[in-house]
């Protein structure tokens, strides 16, 4: 007597891509290396972001594209340019040797940011979020606020900012 095997269900979410991704009304996204995705910005548009390319500003949310492991270095660049609850969404090449996801999240932590969730962008880039962890938080925004930007990751996990301790 032989038994079928149950078959599979596929969950497949409802969810738009951009609610997948947190995008609410009025978070201010920075787009850096993605902004030719015109389906994407059109997405962010269509879910209220007020999207930039640009600017000093600490944002809410970041996207960068990153390519090869040569890219990683730009990482700890995009800490002080968010808010201190804000994301960093690093996009990647699916499946690609240049850039692995161990190496990603390596790069993430080396920057002093938790990475939190993976998710699939679109049929070639992943998405991984990263934030910056919860207890450096209240760091990171006294030093935004001052205008100097974010603590440095080395400060991050010290627990030091700006020179104080």
């Amino acid at each position: 007597m032989t038994m079928k095997k149950a078959r599979r269900e596929e969950f497949v979410s409802t969810r738009s891509r951009v609610e997948k991704l947190g995008v609410k009304a009025g978070a201010d996204v920075l787009l850096l290396g993605i902004e030719r995705d015109a389906a994407f910005v059109q997405e962010l548009r269509a879910a209220g972001a007020r999207i930039r390319t640009s600017g000093p500003a600490p944002a809410d949310m970041i996207f960068a594209t990153f390519h090869h492991r040569g890219d990683l270095r730009r990482l700890a660049s995009l800490v002080p340019r968010i808010h201190a609850d804000g994301v960093v969404w690093t996009l990647r090449p699916k499946g690609s040797k240049d850039l692995t996801e161990s190496e990603m999240m390596r790069a993430g932590q080396a920057a002093g940011l938790v990475d939190v969730k993976v998710v699939s962008f679109s049929d070639t880039l992943t998405a991984e979020k990263f934030v910056v962890p919860l207890a450096q938080r209240v760091r990171h925004a006294a030093a935004c606020a001052e205008g100097s930007g974010a603590v440095s990751p080395k400060r991050l996990r010290r627990g030091g900012a700006g020179g104080r301790g």
